[in-house]
């Protein structure tokens, strides 16, 4: 039953594909009252689970706040910021992911998923004005 086309799952998966910022649940249950103002919060979280399941979304486990999500489910890296967890996608070289891969080749992993913490360029911009004003 869980793999039935819903419309609420539709709606909340293509709100999350709408989207680079990698959600929180209560972002896009947000975005889906203002197509179906009926939604429940639950129905949100519960159907961004199963997209996960499905593999349809990825989570992302933020340690300072709530889960986020991403729609895009090729193999890629994030960034969290540690000071306001924005997170967001992290381009590299290739090497790490193919190095990466090969592991979960030679240990028989499903998968890998890797995040980087670094200081969003907003946070960044907020402490150096911080410092800035403290110098006065």
């Amino acid at each position: 039953m869980a793999g039935n086309y819903s419309v609420q799952r539709e709606t909340i998966y293509q709100v999350l594909k709408s989207t680079k910022t990698h959600p929180s649940a209560d972002w896009v249950y947000r975005r889906c009252r203002d197509v179906l103002p009926g939604i429940g919060l639950a129905t949100v979280y519960r159907n961004l689970e199963l997209l996960v399941e499905q593999g349809r979304a990825i989570k992302i486990n933020v340690a300072q706040g709530k889960d986020r999500y991403d729609a895009d489910v090729t193999p890629h890296f994030h960034t969290v910021c540690p000071i306001c967890g924005k997170v967001s996608d992290c381009d590299t070289d290739g090497v790490i992911a193919k190095a990466l891969d090969g592991e979960c080749e030679r240990r028989g992993y499903q998968g890998w998923s890797l995040i980087f913490t670094d200081v969003c360029p907003d946070c960044r911009s907020i402490k150096q004005i911080k410092i800035s004003r403290s110098d006065q």
